[in-house]
């Protein structure tokens, strides 16, 4: 009988999965219907958010009163500030970009 030893391969690993790197700051388009006062609404709604970004743009027809703001906030806020804007009062839509 001959005693054979079988050499075994050293394992590879995989490589561990990675996720996709995020952004540090995240982005919110919100629509809402305008009015005078909807920017210092969407101000005092945020205000213990440090906001990075903010622009507003209203529509110019009569007919359709609706206005959009795009918001930039840090990632760890991301969630605080989704909550807020979805409780305002006139809000259509919030859409977060990733």
């Amino acid at each position: 009988m001959t005693n054979s030893t079988v050499e075994s391969a050293p394992c590879a690993r995989p490589l561990p999965q990675t996720a996709p790197a995020q952004s540090p700051t995240c982005r919110f388009t919100v629509t809402l219907h305008d009015s005078r006062e909807v920017l210092a609404k969407i101000v005092s709604t945020l205000r213990s958010v440090p906001v990075q970004e903010l622009s507003y743009a209203a529509s110019d027809s009569v007919r359709s009163a609706w206005a959009t703001a795009e918001i930039v906030v840090d990632r760890a806020d991301a969630a605080r500030t989704r909550r807020r804007l979805h409780r305002m009062v006139g809000v259509l839509a919030v859409v977060e970009d990733r």
